[in-house]
This record gives structure tokens, C-alpha cells and sequence, in this order.
């Protein structure tokens, strides 16, 4: 069996100033936030508590958008 590393490109624009959910190496669990930048190598999520993280983009294992919830008319 060949276990090889493997280098996965993530397109973070379509991601940006939008509410996702987040999973990184260094958390048990999923987050939620707004991604509000990118500076090289580091992402800023704001979380709706108010606080930051700031997180390299190696530690991101997934990330996946969560659309507000449309109401029923």
C-alpha cells in the first residue's frame, strides 16, 4: 500500500464574508463563522461570540458554507 502525503489546493474565495463551518486539525469539533480574511498562508474567522481565530491553512482539514434558513411565505 503506498501512503503518500498529499497536497489538496482549497479555493478559500467563495468562502469569504460568508458564514461556514470549519474543521481544523487542532479541534475536536466542527466550528462556525465568517470568514473575514485571508492573508497569505492565514485565515481570520470571526465567530458569532464575538472572538477571533486566526488559523493556517495547513490546519484546515474541511470547510463547507452554511446558507441562512429561507422562511416559508
Amino acid at each position: 500500500m503506498n501512503n503518500e502525503n498529499k497536497l489538496i489546493k482549497i479555493n478559500i474565495e467563495p468562502f469569504l464574508n460568508k458564514i461556514n463551518a470549519y474543521v481544523f486539525k487542532f479541534m475536536d469539533h466542527s466550528i462556525t463563522g465568517k470568514l473575514v480574511e485571508q492573508n497569505g498562508d492565514y485565515l481570520k474567522i470571526e465567530l458569532k461570540s464575538g472572538g477571533v481565530i486566526v488559523a493556517h491553512i495547513n490546519s484546515l482539514i474541511s470547510v463547507w458554507n452554511i446558507r441562512a434558513k429561507q422562511e416559508v411565505v
